[in-house]
């Protein structure tokens, strides 16, 4: 497995410096935790963008590191399994545009329910909602 790039800061210079190749991004916060990984099949540049979007990944997004691969999505898979072995889960925001999608599809067996933290603007603390995979 090669060695990942240094990190770089977010900057609008960064952003508009990226390549449009496909590739395999980490997006971290600023003591360097992975808080994302992403495949760029498409182009690195938009998908950084798009992931970036993301309200709760752009309050906790400080630096970047990604390779140009021709295989991102294999790549990524691999940055993920490592991920795992050293932290015992998924980054908090798994590696997709939607996360919390992508995370559930991985966790929860097709036909079982499960209960999700949400915020209930009329309670003080956290509720539960319930998500249904369908099979």
């Amino acid at each position: 497995m090669p060695t990942p790039p240094n990190w770089t800061r977010i900057t609008p210079a960064t952003l508009d410096a990226l390549p449009d190749d496909p590739g395999v991004f980490e997006i971290a916060n600023l003591v360097r935790t992975v808080q994302f990984i992403g495949a760029a099949p498409a182009g690195l540049a938009d998908a950084i963008r798009e992931a970036l979007r993301h309200p709760r990944l752009q309050s906790r997004s400080h630096c970047i590191r990604f390779e140009k691969r021709s295989d991102p999505e294999a790549r990524a898979e691999e940055l993920l399994d490592a991920y795992r072995r050293r932290h015992g889960g998924l980054p908090p925001h798994a590696h997709r545009t939607d996360p919390l999608g992508r995370l559930l599809e991985r966790a929860i067996p097709p036909g079982r329910a499960v209960a999700l933290p949400r915020s209930d603007r009329k309670s003080r603390g956290p509720t539960m909602r319930r998500f249904s995979r369908s099979a």
